[in-house]
């Protein structure tokens, strides 16, 4: 099993006044989704077994409590290879901190973050 925070990550660069903050947020759930949409091979598609695969981590998703994605190692693998071939369409550190935390998911969220996430719960 493997446990995954949900995150959303605020451009540095704005402060939360600033009427772009909430539209500039990196937000883990829509990245994964994104990831999972997105056929592994661009010019064939996506095969049933991969639809099947995806939609399966696309249900996990929408189970998910406490901001906390729980995969079973099989689900996790297929999003790590979604990640892992996603074209994404800017360089943003918080991009590279998503796929790092999908890639290094283990079976607890990292200790610091969830620590962070129970202390605004």
């Amino acid at each position: 099993m493997k446990r995954i925070l949900l995150r959303s990550l605020p451009d540095p660069r704005l402060d939360r006044g600033d009427p772009m903050y909430d539209a500039a947020l990196v937000d883990y759930r829509t990245l994964v989704e994104a990831a999972l949409r997105n056929p592994l091979d661009r010019q064939t598609g996506a095969t049933i077994s991969e639809m099947r695969q995806s939609i399966r981590v696309l249900d996990a998703l929408d189970r998910s409590e406490n901001g906390i994605l729980e995969l079973e190692d099989a689900d996790w693998q297929h999003l790590k290879l979604k990640v892992e071939h996603m074209p994404w369409a800017t360089v943003d550190r918080r991009i590279l901190e998503f796929c790092d935390d999908i890639l290094e998911a283990t079976d607890a969220p990292k200790a610091e973050l969830a620590a962070a996430s129970n202390s605004h719960a």
